[in-house]
């Protein structure tokens, strides 16, 4: 069975990057839905080589759901995931959702997170085919929900984590510093690096500066490497504090 998952977003370039990778550990293909991105969107999700499909701007919430499904259709995709809440591009939510899909006992699976917010849709080939029908309203995911009824194929809706499902352990400590060193875990590895970084090089600077106060020798490797390190741990913990920052801005807007 082949699977898709499509990435509807807006100004998104802190953390499309790092959604394409995780996206495509649980999809044999990925496409970014770009909702009229002014920043670098549209830029970076080129660079690494993933489809995009440019909406024009201004386009309405879940407009998206369209663009996915067409795509899906194009491409003939056996299943597709619309994630409209990057928090849950993880691959055991993934995993775990789209599974009544695989198995074939639901043809159309409904992510709800908090709130009742619908967070991801997973369509299976019937699903799909129906969605694209050009009578079939598709005004978001209630649209896609009334239609797939009307055609009587089976919707479930699952909570994030399902009902009724058991919640993996969490890590272990060797599994989760792995997951740092491996950037699976990117906004938390960024921040620990960072925080290394800054430290060596704020100490590395304060030792030349102390020995040429003792001295009058200053060791201008040690200076130019530490005041280096320190800016390089600056803007990994800066960027990892933008992307969560930029992460609860867009839960807050799609709710």
């Amino acid at each position: 069975m082949s699977g898709l998952i499509a990435l509807p977003c807006r100004n998104a370039e802190l953390v499309i990057g790092s959604l394409i990778m995780r996206a495509r550990q649980s999809a044999d293909a990925v496409v970014v839905i770009d909702e009229g991105s002014t920043d670098r969107t549209a830029e970076i999700v080129t660079c690494t080589g993933t489809p995009i499909v440019t909406r024009a701007p201004l386009a309405e919430p879940y407009d998206g759901l369209r663009e996915a499904v067409a795509y899906a259709t194009r491409t003939g995709a056996d299943l597709l995931v619309v994630l409209f809440d990057d928090q849950l591009c993880r691959q055991e939510c993934i995993a775990r959702l789209t599974g009544p899909v695989r198995d074939g006992t639901t043809d159309l699976v409904i992510g709800e997170s908090g709130e009742d917010r619908i967070g991801l849709l997973v369509l299976d080939r019937r699903a799909i085919a129906r969605a694209f029908d050009k009578g079939s309203d598709l005004s978001g995911p209630e649209g896609m929900i009334e239609v797939a009824e009307s055609f009587g194929l089976r919707v479930r809706r699952l909570r994030i984590p399902g009902e009724g499902v058991a919640v993996a352990a969490p890590p272990t400590l060797p599994s989760a510093l792995l997951g740092l060193f491996t950037f699976t875990q990117p906004r938390a590895a960024s921040a620990m690096f960072g925080s290394v970084f800054l430290s060596i090089g704020v100490g590395a600077a304060g030792w030349s500066l102390s020995t040429f106060n003792s001295t009058a020798l200053l060791h201008a490797e040690g200076l130019v490497t530490g005041a280096a390190l320190a800016v390089a741990g600056m803007l990994l913990v800066t960027t990892s504090l933008l992307s969560n920052s930029l992460a609860l801005i867009r839960k807050h807007q799609r709710s």
